[in-house]
């Protein structure tokens, strides 16, 4: 598996989902499970299914049309309305269907001053990569139409069409400053791996194509029984954001109906391709190696340029080791039991990920931080070929915040730069990191590896100055990169 950026960047430009089963390769293909994870993936994600599914949309208005579908029409071209209760019966089955999900209660206003900030930072980071190049929108404004809006006073869903209709911005949250998902979807745009060549918000069980759409029916590999969406405005529809996390709907058909129950469109979802795998071969003896660990003789208490006093760097773990590996390799056990991690596409693995297997009392901590049961880690595996980052707020699964990557070790011996963690560079002693909020800050170098903070479940990716001194307290290196800023 290649660096977070590459994955989402790949994911960017073509990807879809399939089923998967719970074996030990399709635990480990999974890059990231939590808050933050979610939300940046769907910011690089073309058409992801799961973008529109895991944050539904509501409709523009709980208010329906009751009538009785048209005589003499074909059952399975039509549903009937109830029009003492408002609920429908799908005449292909016979079943009647749950209610929608509910609106929003807030305001176009109030759901633009939500989602403002988290749509401009994906913008910026899908520029700064060069991915989505068919995005030329620009970040949500009050030009934006809300097209649909999903949710509570806490809980929301809210789509934006951008003025030229070219690109549907969607905004999960599940508070105030709490987002869950980000997407910027195209309505013009195939993605080159779909099988079903409709655009990706089309693809995405977002928008209905065609004019007229009332009701739609949504239909799941998993669920026999149809679901409701909410339709909005201009055909933007869904199945609603109740709060729950990572959970993935295998697709399988999505039929559109007119304000008198006549089907006027439909999507049968085909299988698709899988993707072929196309890294470069990383020769097999190829092992990470870490530079040189360095005692510094000027410990930087200061900035050197600034003279300001430094922030403190991030504290070591209290817990112990085999702690830390046992909560890890509960996060790799949900992953594999619980079925709301089920469901998403297959994404290139690199064999060297899979061949590690699970976390074992074999691996090496290299480096923790954290304090209480909140921890952020780095482990290696006993070939020092793969390294897991693993985050936690709790002793388990249960509540909590919890985040996971696994990636395999480049041709030159350094794993993959990613905005959690990273490599110490060779002749550097401390580090220092300008975060955007705290100023800068010394990080913990542990293993052949730095941190400067709890890094994970949360949604603060920014741009970072990272300095490097040496023993001396000179400046030997200085570059920029994309850190988790929290």
């Amino acid at each position: 598996m290649s660096n977070d950026i590459e994955r989402l960047l790949a994911a960017a430009a073509d990807d879809a989902d399939q089923p998967l089963h719970t074996d030990v390769e399709d635990i480990l293909v999974r890059a990231r499970r939590s808050v933050r994870r979610n939300r940046i993936a769907t910011v690089c994600t073309a058409a992801l299914t799961t973008a529109a599914i895991v944050g539904g949309i509501a409709a523009w208005s709980s208010t329906r049309t009751e009538s009785v579908g048209p005589a003499g029409t074909d059952k399975g071209q039509t549903v009937t309305i109830d029009v003492k209760t408002g609920r429908i019966v799908d005449n292909e089955t016979g079943q009647t269907i749950a209610p929608p999900p509910p609106v929003s209660p807030l305001s176009d206003a109030e759901v633009l001053g939500r989602c403002v900030q988290y749509d401009r930072e994906q913008v910026q980071f899908l520029q700064e990569h060069k991915a989505n190049v068919w995005d030329k929108a620009g970040p949500i404004d009050a030009r934006w139409k809300v097209v649909v809006k999903s949710g509570d006073q806490s809980l929301l869903f809210a789509a934006f069409l951008s003025p030229d209709r070219s690109i549907v911005s969607t905004c999960t949250m599940d508070a105030p400053k709490k987002p869950f998902t980000n997407g910027r979807i195209s309505t013009t745009e195939v993605m080159r791996s779909s099988p079903n060549n409709v655009p990706q918000a089309v693809e995405s069980a977002l928008w209905v194509p065609v004019p007229g759409a009332a009701r739609v029916l949504v239909e799941t590999n998993s669920d026999p029984s149809p679901r409701q969406a909410l339709v909005g405005a201009d055909g933007f529809y869904t199945l609603g954001y109740d709060g729950t996390h990572n959970t993935r709907l295998d697709l399988k058909r999505i039929r559109a109906y007119d304000a008198d129950g006549k089907k006027i469109w439909e999507l049968v979802y085909k299988p698709a391709t899988p993707t072929q795998n196309t890294q470069p071969t990383v020769p097999s003896n190829v092992t990470v190696k870490t530079a040189e660990p360095i005692t510094p003789r000027v410990v930087l208490t200061k900035d050197p340029q600034t003279g300001k006093v430094l922030a403190p760097a991030p504290p070591v773990s209290p817990l112990t080791d085999g702690q830390i590996r046992d909560r890890c390799r509960l996060w790799e056990d949900e992953i594999a039991t619980n079925p709301a991690y089920g469901g998403q596409g297959k994404q290139q693995q690199d064999q060297r990920e899979k061949d590690a297997g699970l976390i074992t009392s074999s691996w090496f901590v290299a480096l923790k931080t954290g304090t209480g049961d909140k921890f952020t880690a780095v482990l290696v595996s006993p070939d020092r070929r793969v390294a897991v980052w693993c985050h936690m707020t709790k002793p388990t699964t249960n509540g909590g915040e919890s985040d996971y990557t696994r990636r395999a070790v480049n041709a030159d011996g350094k794993f993959p730069d990613s905005f959690e963690f990273a490599m110490v560079p060779d002749g550097v002693a401390q580090i220092v990191v300008d975060l955007p909020k705290t100023g800068p800050t010394r990080a913990l170098i542990s293993g052949g590896y730095y941190i400067w903070g709890l890094t994970g479940g949360n949604s603060d990716i920014q741009q970072a100055r990272v300095r490097g001194y040496d023993a001396q307290g000179k400046l030997v290196y200085d570059q920029r990169k994309q850190v988790d800023a929290s």
